[in-house]
């Protein structure tokens, strides 16, 4: 039976179809998520590769001694013996970044509000050596077709030094690899759980820095798992990358959340999963503060969202006595849909709240896990309207099913 169900935060409609799952398709892969080309390749994230990755800037040497505090950038060039026998996350800067590193100077003026470099559509043919704009010429010395027109637009771009419909600027920030192992694994499910907490820890680290820097924004930290969801080599990492703007989609969903908060006056967030702990027929996993459930309008198969049952804006405000709860609680979901669907690679996205917005109380982080199950296809890039063939209760079932017992992580 197809059922349509609305997603109130995203405010998006999602199509249920279960029956497309059975249609024939040519395509399918049946490969492991992070199956490599070739067996044995030189992989820069493994221990004693340091020199192939930029100058770290956090590493976290082993848990449950005094070494756990971070050395940071000052201290590893004096102890860099020290951390090249004894890291267990090393965070580097990204070699091929997406984003340009930010100075202070351009944290100021992104701050400001100012564009810091602007050009509008062939600003560079229509300037002279001066940087003053041209007016174009033919080359037999008449008006050129349309010239009319050209002269009033290039008027226009005179007075504003801009076109709004070729808005442009440079954007800057940052982006960090979290290398979550010495050792060549490809699953953070494959760590052991003190592992994967330190590796939290080192989220929390990075996000409570960036978040302190004047001019920044906005950050995400993403794990890419295997090549269908985009990753381009299979060592466990993540990603982090912090911005001096806030992206659209992030800003409408918060402009949502801060709608709630003054319509309600609580938070939508807070709300839902009270709701959906009261339900029970999405959850997957519930912990003393966090749960972890199937969202009622998904858009993908078997997608999940962990959240603190504590009303908590920020990823870099959860206490340290909660990390190791956190890290049981995200490695046997991982682990029951790495055994439900043991083909399907994932992402996983953290969601904070803008860093220096007033309202930023309104927003509560999650973690979005995001199998790559099926694909975004013709219907999904007209309509912005997805097809689930899975619906979450269904899903959160079979998650269940397969979940391994806490105590033994």
């Amino acid at each position: 039976m197809h059922e349509t169900r609305y997603d109130w935060l995203a405010d998006r409609w999602v199509i249920f179809a279960p029956n497309r799952e059975e249609r024939p398709n040519e395509f399918r892969p049946n490969a492991k998520p992070c199956a490599t080309l070739t067996s044995r390749h030189a992989c820069p994230f493994c221990s004693g590769s340091e020199r192939e990755t930029p100058e770290p800037t956090l590493v976290l040497p082993i848990a449950d001694t005094e070494q756990t505090r971070p050395l940071i950038r000052g201290e590893i060039q004096r102890e860099m013996q020290l951390v090249n026998e004894s890291w267990r996350v090393r965070v580097v800067p990204n070699k091929f970044p997406a984003i340009h590193q930010a100075s202070s100077q351009g944290h100021q003026a992104s701050s400001q509000g100012r564009i810091d470099c602007f050009d509008g559509p062939n600003d560079a043919a229509r300037r002279g050596h001066q940087g003053h704009y041209r007016k174009p010429h033919s080359d037999h010395g008449g008006m050129l077709a349309g010239e009319g027109v050209l002269q009033q637009v290039v008027s226009t771009l005179e007075l504003n030094e801009s076109n709004p419909l070729f808005q442009r600027k440079c954007a800057s920030g940052t982006h960090e690899v979290i290398i979550e192992s010495p050792n060549h694994i490809d699953s953070i499910t494959s760590l052991p759980i003190e592992q994967v907490e330190l590796v939290l820890q080192a989220y929390r680290m990075r996000l409570a820095h960036w978040r302190s820097q004047r001019g920044l924004q906005y950050a995400v930290v993403f794990k890419n798992y295997g090549a269908d969801a985009g990753a381009s080599l299979s060592h466990t990492h993540s990603q982090l990358m912090c911005l001096d703007f806030i992206p659209s989609d992030i800003e409408r969903t918060h402009r949502r959340l801060t709608e709630y908060r003054k319509q309600y006056n609580q938070c939508y967030i807070c709300h839902l999963q009270i709701e959906e702990l009261r339900a029970q027929e999405r959850i997957v996993l519930e912990s003393e503060g966090f749960v972890a459930f199937c969202p009622f309008a998904s858009r993908f198969p078997f997608a999940f969202s962990i959240m603190p049952k504590k009303h908590r804006c920020h990823f870099d405000e959860v206490p340290e006595q909660e990390m190791q709860d956190l890290a049981k609680v995200l490695k046997a979901c991982l682990i029951a849909l790495e055994t439900a669907q043991p083909y399907a690679a994932y992402n996983y996205v953290l969601q904070t709240a803008p860093f220096h917005r007033p309202d930023r109380n309104s927003h509560h982080w999650r973690l979005r896990v995001i199998p790559r199950l099926s694909k975004v296809a013709g219907f999904e890039w007209g309509s912005d309207c997805f097809i689930n063939t899975t619906k979450p209760e269904l899903a959160a079932s079979v998650l269940r099913s397969h979940l391994p017992d806490t105590r033994d992580l």
